[in-house]
């Protein structure tokens, strides 16, 4: 079967093919849902712009704060982050721990920028660069979301719940990165 992706999120699928099958041109957008539907699906994949990924990025960062789960966001670039930061900064007083992955210059990693549970890390000059991920512990282990951007603004990617799925993804970010997520 062809594949619909490339870099990181085709590395992806490559380990778990039947992905694939799953894959429908009428379900390629990303729907309006809140984050239960996203879980009674349990697979979604999809093409969208910035907005709905980051609707539904904020679902996930939220089950992530209302459950004191770990989270692990990436950000393409540190403006992105800085978008957010007054709310992480908020955000990770409710969990256990928080990894927050930008193309950081290396020289010049914010670690001191959140609380003590919180890690960033760099993918500058990495597969990762283009990589929009929110990933947090659910009832049957990791669980979120998974883009990579394919042109300026638009991304490809999928919503799963299964655990083997972020797992693998946890475990080629880790890698790619040198470290060791412990979302399990």
């Amino acid at each position: 079967m062809e594949s619909h992706y490339a870099g990181f999120v085709g590395k992806v699928w490559e380990e778990f093919p039947q992905l694939a099958e799953w894959h429908d041109l009428d379900n390629s957008t990303l729907p309006k849902w809140n984050l239960d539907q996203f879980i009674e699906a349990g697979y979604h994949n999809f093409s969208a712009e910035r907005k709905p990924l980051y609707n539904l990025s904020i679902m996930i960062e939220k089950y992530a704060q209302e459950n004191h789960q770990p989270l692990l966001a990436t950000f393409e670039k540190i403006a992105r982050f800085s978008f957010v930061k007054k709310r992480y900064q908020e955000m990770v007083k409710n969990i256990p721990k928080a990894w927050i992955i930008a193309d950081f210059d290396k020289k010049v990693i914010p670690n001191k920028e959140l609380l003590s549970n919180s890690e960033f890390l760099s993918c500058k000059d990495t597969d990762l660069a283009n990589v929009w991920t929110v990933i947090t512990r659910g009832p049957y282990g990791p669980f979120g979301l998974i883009a990579e951007e394919f042109e300026d603004g638009k991304f490809r990617g999928f919503f799963t719940l299964n655990p083997n799925v972020c797992r693998y993804a946890l475990k080629v970010m880790g890698k790619t990165l040198g470290t060791k997520f412990t979302i399990q």
